[in-house]
């Protein structure tokens, strides 16, 4: 199987539980070849001699705000719209694939 075909995102779509029509299975392909290429395109770039950074911005950053906890749910809160809890906890089906 070809690493970037149909029959491979089709597979791919299989393995978590999805199915693709023939068309988008193409216009997946279509479109990761084209960010492939993009992505190969950004490899040739000399980076030589470059710094890497983490922010794009040299002055420090301020439009950051402190984490400030302004409104916080009680459990009684959090629960009044449950279904179904018991001891302060959300009681759901269990779920096993």
């Amino acid at each position: 199987m070809e690493k970037h075909s149909k029959a491979y995102f089709n597979n791919l779509a299989h393995q978590l539980r999805f199915d693709l029509t023939d068309k988008e299975a193409q216009d997946i392909v279509d479109e990761f070849s084209i960010l492939i290429d993009q992505m190969n395109l950004l490899n040739t770039i000399d980076t030589t001699g470059v710094e890497p950074m983490v922010y794009p911005f040299e002055e420090a950053t301020s439009f950051m705000r402190e984490d400030i906890v302004d409104h916080v749910l009680s459990a009684q809160e959090a629960l009044k719209n449950a279904p179904s809890s018991k001891n302060g906890f959300f009681i759901t089906k269990k779920v096993v694939l």
